[in-house]
């Protein structure tokens, strides 16, 4: 799968990092590109997501909260997507913005500049985003150890 991903800080709007407060997340690769990483582990689970053609930051599914009827997860099988599993929820494609992601401590070039995901809605009607996977690519496979990848916008690597 996917835990966590970097989005290069000059494309990430200064607004989003106030408002979210997200100063903590901005680290450094290498000597000088700033980045903004959102990782599933974090104490808040966080994904930015082009929705409605604008950038905002919503909810990494639902990891905590146990009275939500969402399900306890930050991931949808594209299959289950496909085979209207998630139909209930009223889910609608977003796009996640990234150039890295971080898979069992491995970075990798994010194809495309991002992955899709589908955004659905809790009993408050608040939006929360979950990341689409796909069965993994032989080398996904073995650069990861993982048998799922996320659904790249790029296609597979």
């Amino acid at each position: 799968m996917c835990a966590g991903l970097a989005v290069e800080r000059r494309d990430f709007p200064d607004a989003l990092l106030v408002r979210h407060k997200l100063a903590d997340r901005l680290t450094t690769r290498g000597e000088s590109q700033q980045e903004v990483h959102f990782l599933f582990r974090q104490p808040t689970a966080l994904l930015p997501a082009w929705y409605g053609n604008q950038l905002e930051v919503f909810p990494w599914g639902n990891r905590d909260d146990r009275a939500s009827k969402l399900p306890r997860t930050g991931w949808c099988r594209i299959e289950s997507l496909r085979e209207g599993k998630w139909g209930f929820r009223h889910p609608e494609e977003v796009e996640i913005p990234c150039s890295y992601g971080l898979e069992k401590g491995t970075w990798f070039k994010v194809p495309g500049g991002g992955m899709k995901g589908i955004l659905v809605r809790d009993e408050k009607g608040l939006p929360h985003v979950y990341m689409l996977t796909q069965p993994a690519s032989h080398y996904y496979q073995v650069m990861t150890r993982h048998d799922r990848e996320p659904v790249f916008v790029g296609g597979q690597i």
